[in-house]
């Protein structure tokens, strides 16, 4: 038996069970992939710390930037209000110009699939700026976006690269390094167990 395997499972389960409770209770028993990948995004934050600049005010919000319309950006929706540390969660929808631009304060920014092009503009436009990217795009790591989301069979895992984290000033507790099934750093993949 692979005991780490194991044990990186029971971890990501347990994340997980803790990430059900904080969603609304019209989640009840079936929950779709976007209401997972919502409710990791929300604990995914508390495992990053931003510059002390990102936030000039103790009671600063903590803003999460949605690209366009669907089922993954009502599902984040559902987090407004929500508190995390201490800060209240405002979600904003943002056209792809809005995202661009250089002063647009958000602190996560979900990219949905789109365009490579698109998507290689706007991960350029935001790379040395503290935004934690995220996006269920395939290869979203490797193309220098930070936190890739997979719909694997029974579960959501995620990859890390810690080359674009560490570019954009943010820190990522190493306890989503154990969890993670791969990390990108110095430009190399490490598989995870």
């Amino acid at each position: 038996m692979n005991y780490c395997l194991w044990f990186k499972h029971i971890a990501l389960w347990s994340i997980m069970g803790l990430v059900f409770l904080a969603m609304p209770t019209t989640a009840q028993a079936h929950f779709e992939k976007e209401q997972v990948m919502a409710a990791l995004i929300y604990n995914f934050a508390r495992f990053v710390t931003w510059p002390t600049n990102s936030f000039p005010a103790q009671d600063t919000p903590l803003i999460i930037a949605v690209i366009g319309d669907g089922a993954m950006q009502k599902e984040l929706f559902n987090l407004r209000g929500k508190q995390l540390e201490g800060r209240t969660i405002v979600v904003q929808q943002l056209s792809l110009t809005q995202a661009l631009e250089p002063n647009s304060p958000y602190h996560i920014l979900y990219i949905p699939p789109s365009p490579s092009r698109q998507l290689f503009n706007l991960l350029e436009a935001v790379a040395r700026r503290p935004v934690l990217t995220i996006s269920d795009i395939q290869d979203f790591t490797s193309k220098g976006g930070m936190l890739y989301l997979q719909d694997t069979q029974h579960t959501i895992s995620f990859s890390i690269n810690l080359d674009s984290t560490e570019q954009a000033d943010l820190v990522i507790s190493s306890k989503l390094f154990r969890l993670a099934n791969s990390i990108i750093k110095d430009g190399k993949v490490k598989e995870e167990p």
